[in-house]
């Protein structure tokens, strides 16, 4: 019986950690090549494939790096050297009609294909540079901000 309870519990806390974790998971990095960083709350993760990104994240590639980022809604962000991008809104919650996807291009190249969020909601979705702020309202795109 002992077994049992102390088994239940390990569940159910599995469950908690496990959903209070994904609540500030929004993707993932992929394919990443040379070097990279991502800054969260004063510190500095090495870039990686596999490295969770949560939403105020600012994803930055050295001159020799590049990477993807995979969000949860199959949103996809690939980055060229001395690229910096900053999550700072994403919500994708389609049972309750919530979207949102709002980055901050603060300089470098990247590509972009939209997601689920794009289809679902295509005004949710926003990337903003230092000129201006773009709505999405295609699939793809290009943009190259110039270093600071």
């Amino acid at each position: 019986m002992f077994k049992r309870i102390t088994f239940l519990l390990v569940i159910i806390f599995s469950i908690f950690e496990a959903s209070a974790f994904a609540q500030n998971y929004v993707g993932g990095l992929r394919n990443v090549k040379g070097s990279g960083a991502v800054l969260r709350n004063g510190d500095q993760i090495t870039a990686r494939d596999g490295v969770r990104i949560h939403k105020g994240d600012k994803i930055i590639t050295g001159k020799n790096g590049a990477m993807g980022i995979i969000f949860t809604d199959n949103t996809r962000i690939s980055l060229g050297p001395d690229s910096e991008i900053i999550i700072n809104d994403y919500i994708f919650n389609p049972e309750q009609g919530k979207f949102a996807f709002l980055t901050d291009m603060v300089q470098g190249t990247a590509s972009y294909l939209s997601g689920a969020i794009g289809k679902f909601s295509p005004t949710s979705v926003k990337f903003k540079t230092p000129t201006a702020t773009v709505g999405i309202r295609g699939t793809f795109f290009l943009v190259e901000v110039e270093s600071k």
